[in-house]
């Protein structure tokens, strides 16, 4: 049976027991079995143990159609992907965008999750965990009693998944708009930099960077290098203005995890630029924008499309230079270790970057973890230099 339980799983089986349910999907698009499915390196199985135990139903759909095992493969919680495996949860149910859960836990990297997937050894309708029936709640019950309080709950722990084909669902917030930092939602965020959003703890990975700037600082020559070894490649982060709302002006009135937040929230597209052309990323754009007077094509890619939507907008895009004077092969590492934080399902990016030099061998969780402290350092270098729009005529 599962262990003795601390007072915040008391607490929670408490309620159940009282009739909560552990299948609604709360007002954020999730139920409590998705928060569950997620919270294996903080409180094991218990809770998800409990829930199950009281009715929960582990392909219950969240309001992007993820199932607990989707939350569970894609965060690498390989007990409670088994528990949910083993009390029926089916690994091949799709979520909106037609991923199945080995297809979240290959993409994020977790490869217990995708073993465990692929040997398809699970015993489906297995209880040896919970040794007792389940209780089936009433309906119209909230697992945390009233709504402010599930609110609040979830506010705390957001499950970041979205949907591909609306990457800003939470929405950049009109220019009028009241709030200072846009709602973090579902979104497909790295389980790192997911953390490090929501406790704003950033990964000690100054040793990692350190490492990598000393090894393209003086490369091998005998190698041949992509591009070549002059020291002119720089790494850009293109943000949308109306989610930043001049963000380094108004960074004195929010929290430094708010700041970080807002910034996360706002990148839409990670890439590698020259000196020598330090804006050639939005030409394509310009010459859309002068084809079409402004009005967003349809036949081009999602980071052209987002540009003219700025620009038609009224605004200018955020075009924020960081890592400067490196050679290109450095400036390639350290792009991909911030699409791999952020996830392509969070940019326009239409793939993943590449890996060099040593970088190239690490496990994934450590170059995630190392494109989360260089997206902190880029917001402190974004705060120092502020923020400075491009329109289509200053290109």
């Amino acid at each position: 049976g599962c262990s003795p339980l601390p007072l915040l799983s008391r607490m929670v089986a408490a309620l159940l027991q009282e009739g909560a349910d552990p299948n609604l999907v709360l007002p954020e698009g999730v139920a409590p079995m998705h928060l569950a499915a997620g919270l294996e390196q903080e409180n094991g199985t218990r809770h998800l143990c409990l829930l199950l135990q009281h009715g929960g139903d582990p392909n219950v759909r969240s309001g992007e159609g993820l199932t607990p095992v989707h939350v569970a493969a894609s965060w690498g919680c390989t007990a409670c992907l088994r528990l949910l495996l083993a009390e029926g949860g089916d690994p091949q149910l799709e979520d909106q965008d037609g991923n199945r859960a080995f297809d979240l836990a290959l993409e994020q990297g977790n490869e217990m999750c995708v073993g465990i997937l692929q040997d398809g050894g699970w015993n489906s309708g297995s209880r040896k965990c919970l040794g007792v029936p389940r209780a089936q709640p009433p309906a119209g019950h909230n697992l945390y009693g009233d709504p402010q309080s599930s609110r609040s709950q979830l506010s705390q722990r957001s499950l970041f998944f979205p949907s591909k084909g609306n990457r800003t669902s939470f929405g950049p917030a009109p220019s009028g708009a009241p709030g200072l930092v846009p709602p973090l939602s579902c979104s497909a965020y790295s389980p790192e930099l997911t953390s490090a959003l929501h406790t704003y703890r950033i990964p000690p990975s100054q040793a990692d960077e350190m490492a990598l700037a000393a090894e393209f600082d003086q490369p091998d020559k005998n190698r041949r290098w992509r591009e070549g070894l002059l020291k002119s490649s720089f790494n850009y982060l293109l943000l949308d203005p109306r989610v930043t709302r001049n963000l380094p002006a108004r960074c004195q009135l929010l929290s430094p995890a708010e700041a970080f937040q807002t910034f996360v929230q706002a990148v839409f597209y990670v890439g590698k630029g020259t000196r020598g052309r330090p804006y050639r990323h939005l030409y394509e754009a310009l010459s859309h924008y002068q084809e079409g007077q402004g009005t967003p094509a349809t036949q081009v890619s999602s980071k052209v499309r987002h540009i003219l939507e700025i620009w038609a907008g009224g605004q200018g895009v955020v075009s924020m230079h960081c890592f400067q004077n490196v050679v290109p092969v450095e400036a390639y590492t350290r792009e991909a270790c911030m699409v791999d934080a952020i996830g392509l399902r969070r940019l326009t990016n239409q793939k993943k970057g590449n890996y060099y030099g040593s970088v190239a061998g690490w496990p994934m969780k450590r170059r995630r973890s190392l494109g989360v402290f260089l997206l902190h350092r880029a917001l402190r270098i974004f705060l120092a230099e502020g923020e400075r729009q491009l329109r289509p005529a200053d290109i």
